[in-house]
C-alpha cells in the first residue's frame, strides 16, 4: 500500500473503497515501510472515513499515480479552486505532492500519539516559512 509497487486502483474501485469506508472501516494490508515503525509492511489496518482530519493522523489516500497510499497528515493548503492535504511518510525525506479532498479515502481507526500529532504540526509549520 505505500512504497512497494503494486498495481494502480482503477478509479471505480478507489470510488468503491471510499464508499465501504464511509460506511464503516474496510481493512487493508500495508506494502512499504514509509510509515515504519508504527505501521510494518505487511500490517493490516483498518480505515474509516471521519468528519474531521487532523494533523498527525495516518490517512490513506489515492496518490497520483493511481496508488493507494498511507500516510502522516501534516496540514492543508490552498489548491485550485478549494485546498489539498499535505501529507508525508514517516520515514520519508520530504512530502507528497498535494492530495486532493477527492482522493481521500479515510484515516486509520488507531489512536495518534501526542508526539505523532506535534510532529506533524511542526513538520507543517517549516514547510510554510520555507
Amino acid at each position: 500500500m505505500q512504497d512497494s509497487t503494486p498495481e494502480p486502483l482503477r478509479p471505480n474501485l478507489f470510488e468503491t473503497l471510499r464508499d465501504l469506508a464511509r460506511e464503516g472501516p474496510v481493512e487493508v494490508t500495508v506494502r512499504g515501510s514509509c510509515m515504519a515503525p508504527r505501521i510494518a509492511d505487511g500490517e493490516r489496518v483498518r480505515i474509516a472515513a471521519a468528519r474531521v482530519y487532523w494533523p498527525g493522523d495516518v490517512v490513506a489516500f489515492r496518490a497520483g499515480d493511481g496508488r493507494l497510499r498511507l500516510h502522516r497528515l501534516l496540514g492543508y493548503r490552498p489548491w485550485g479552486r478549494g485546498i489539498a492535504l499535505v501529507t508525508q511518510g514517516d520515514h520519508c525525506p520530504c512530502h507528497d505532492g498535494a492530495v486532493p479532498l477527492d482522493h481521500l479515502l479515510g484515516r486509520i481507526e488507531e489512536p495518534v500519539r501526542l508526539a505523532d500529532r506535534l510532529r506533524a504540526v511542526l513538520a507543517a509549520v517549516r514547510l510554510v516559512l520555507r
